[in-house]
C-alpha cells in the first residue's frame, strides 16, 4: 500500500484524470485519502476523520482502509468515463 508521500495538494485535474482510490490509516495512525492522477501520479492528502459521518469514520478506524475504486479497476473505469465524455461531445 505504498504511495508517493503527501504532495501536490493543488492537483486540480478533472475526473476521470483524477480518481479517488481509497482512504486508509497510515503507519503513524493518521488518515489519508489516496488519489491517482494521470498527470500528477499517485499521491495522498491528510484526511480529517472528524468531518466524516460516524459510520464511515468507524469503518475506517476498524478496517484501516476503505476502497473507493479498486486499483485493478482504475484503467477500466477511466476508459469508460473517457468513452462517455467522447460520446457526449460527439452529440453536441
Amino acid at each position: 500500500m505504498s504511495t508517493h508521500p503527501t504532495r501536490n495538494r493543488k492537483c486540480a485535474h478533472p475526473h476521470p484524470d483524477l480518481l479517488h482510490l481509497r482512504d486508509e490509516q497510515a503507519t503513524d495512525d493518521t488518515f489519508v485519502r489516496v488519489f491517482d492522477c494521470t498527470v500528477c501520479g499517485r499521491y495522498e492528502i491528510p484526511l480529517d476523520v472528524d468531518n466524516l459521518d460516524k459510520f464511515t469514520r468507524l469503518q475506517l478506524q476498524f478496517l484501516g482502509q476503505l476502497i473507493a475504486i479498486p486499483e485493478e479497476k482504475v484503467a477500466e473505469i477511466r476508459e469508460q468515463r473517457y468513452a462517455e465524455l467522447r460520446s457526449r461531445t460527439g452529440r453536441e
